[in-house]
């Protein structure tokens, strides 16, 4: 019995096991590089910036309002209110701020 056809054999798995192993390897660089790159887009800033409103505070609001008022248009501001779920300023909520001060540039031009 010659042991050279068993020694063939195992040199050939050796190269098959050598192959699969590199192959493996090259596989995970590739994945981990595309996460990678995956995970830098996910935190890239966006190029484009929005631009940053300014934040009204009530006092803001208020004054606006009350100028409309004084000026004749106590109706209109009143109907802003309610447009917007509240009965008097008190009650507005402050995310509408922008909202009701944009609508309120209509009733000074009115």
């Amino acid at each position: 019995m010659t042991i050279e056809p068993t020694i063939t054999k195992l040199k050939n798995a050796a190269e098959l096991i050598s192959e699969a192993m590199n192959e493996l390897s090259a596989f995970i660089k590739s994945a981990e590089t595309e996460q990678v790159s995956t995970q830098n887009a996910a935190q890239a800033p966006a190029s484009v910036a929005e631009p940053e409103t300014p934040k009204l505070s009530f006092e803001d609001v208020r004054g606006v309002l009350a100028d409309i008022a004084r000026a004749g248009n106590r109706e209109g501001v009143k109907a802003l209110l309610e447009k917007y779920g509240a009965s008097k300023l008190s009650d507005l909520a402050p995310v509408h701020y922008a909202a009701i001060i944009k609508d309120a540039e209509g009733l000074k031009n009115a």
